[in-house]
């Protein structure tokens, strides 16, 4: 950033959390955070409107109520600390699990006992707790609150925390109204740059979300890719059967998965849209004759990444935050297996946005399609990290194969390459590009 007020060169770098915090106070006329700077470059830009969603709006995550019974313990509040404790067990126990797709109102009765008890230990201990455990205690009261009684202004819907649990959000109906008052109005010209901003060279869903939709100030620019796609990526797109009762569908696709790790030799990330599939998946595979070390992203991913590197060959599967943000460069994903198209759980968000569209078919179309194709996007890049690496894609949703409904959605998402429905290609693909490393360490 330029300093303007001094002429001096600096360079302030923080994440997007502090940028918005700093435009909030801008906005308000509070004290800026951050130097006043010319200019601003927002890198992973795509995820800037789930930041203000939350910036702009409330969380509560299991972590949050763990710390302030901690904090309580440790202050000798013991009694205090107790009935806290047992007041947040239900409800604990479902943020210590996963979304998976589960409404907000699942959440909401387990709120009432905690609300209860931090209503008592409020008024019993503010006046003696020291001022960051009382601001804990006083942030912690108002969230179960506010997310058990709720607001006409608000939007309550959950999230992936960064454990594995839920989230449970709220946030102001209009989100691009606030980032146009806090962020857009700044006179300082904005970068805005990602790999999944855009559907091909379409930057429209991601506009609409951020309120830049009519801005006349808004330039677009799409920068191709420097890899080579259609020589070192293959698209496996099969004739899938359709999705039928559980059992049987996750056979089918545990059989598919496996035939494809026989034809790739391993080295394989599998990316599944729910754990619930990852888990049905993960004990099906050894009843085909899995022959290569097997791992699953929970909890400990970067333990469990780390693991998976040192083993070559060796299969992922992984959900949730997996699908962006980890590399793995090189072998060791050859195979990048994506079960199902990664359309967005319906939620509260998504209701609410299903308003602004006269037909069922415009809002998917507009939303739910584009979403989709960028989270896509994001799961696609961890196949290719670097300009040497080769790997076969495959998705095996039937909806993606040739002539089938999202087809042409799943290809406008992709970089062009070479597509085929037959393993056959797939083991053939492997076998021209990679070397004799590769298969020593398949049959280590």
């Amino acid at each position: 950033m330029e300093d303007c007020d001094s002429g001096r060169y600096l360079f302030q770098i923080c994440n997007h959390n502090l940028l918005l915090a700093d435009a909030i106070h801008r906005g308000s006329g509070r004290k800026p955070i951050l130097p006043n700077a010319c200019a601003l470059i927002v890198d992973e830009a795509h995820k800037l409107p789930e930041t203000a969603r939350q910036m702009f709006g409330v969380t509560l995550a299991a972590e949050d109520i763990r710390t302030l019974t901690h904090s309580l313990r440790g202050e000798r509040f013991l009694l205090a600390a107790e009935v806290l404790t047992d007041s947040a067990k239900s409800l604990l126990r479902k943020l210590d699990r996963p979304p998976e797709g589960k409404p907000f109102d699942h959440y909401t009765k387990s709120l009432a006992a905690p609300e209860r008890s931090l209503t008592v230990i409020s008024r019993q201990l503010h006046g003696l707790l020291t001022p960051a455990t009382r601001r804990r205690l006083k942030n912690v009261s108002s969230s179960v609150s506010l997310f058990h009684q709720g607001h006409p202004d608000m939007v309550f819907y959950t999230e992936e925390d960064a454990h594995g649990g839920t989230m449970l959000c709220a946030t102001i109906a209009d989100l691009t109204a606030q980032l146009r008052q806090t962020l857009w109005r700044q006179e300082r010209p904005v970068v805005l740059t990602s790999a999944t901003l855009a559907v091909g060279e379409d930057f429209r869903r991601f506009k609409e979300e951020t309120g830049l939709l009519t801005d006349s100030r808004v330039t677009e620019s799409v920068t191709p890719s420097p890899f080579d796609y259609k020589q070192n990526c293959l698209l496996y797109l099969p004739k899938f059967p359709p999705r039928q009762k559980a059992i049987a569908y996750y056979d089918e696709l545990a059989k598919e998965i496996a035939a494809l790790l026989d034809a790739a030799q391993g080295h394989a990330l599998a990316l599944f849209t729910s754990y619930a599939a990852m888990s049905a998946v993960k004990e099906r595979l050894p009843v085909h004759g899995l022959r290569y070390p097997l791992f699953t992203m929970g909890r400990s991913a970067i333990h469990t990444t780390e693991q998976f590197k040192a083993s070559p060959g060796s299969v992922l599967l992984a959900a949730g935050a997996a699908w962006e943000g980890f590399d793995f460069p090189g072998d060791c994903v050859s195979l990048l297996i994506i079960p199902r198209l990664p359309f967005a759980v319906p939620d509260a968000l998504k209701e609410k946005e299903r308003e602004n569209h006269t037909t069922l078919r415009l809002f998917i179309r507009a939303v739910v399609v584009p979403e989709m194709q960028i989270k896509l996007k994001q799961g696609f890049g961890r196949a290719i990290r670097t300009e040497t690496d080769t790997c076969v894609v495959a998705i095996l949703d039937e909806r993606a194969a040739q002539g089938k409904r999202y087809s042409k959605d799943v290809l406008a998402a992709l970089p062009e390459m070479p597509v085929t429905g037959s393993l056959e290609d797939v083991a053939r693909f492997i076998r021209s590009v990679k070397g004799p490393d590769y298969f020593r360490e398949a049959s280590a």
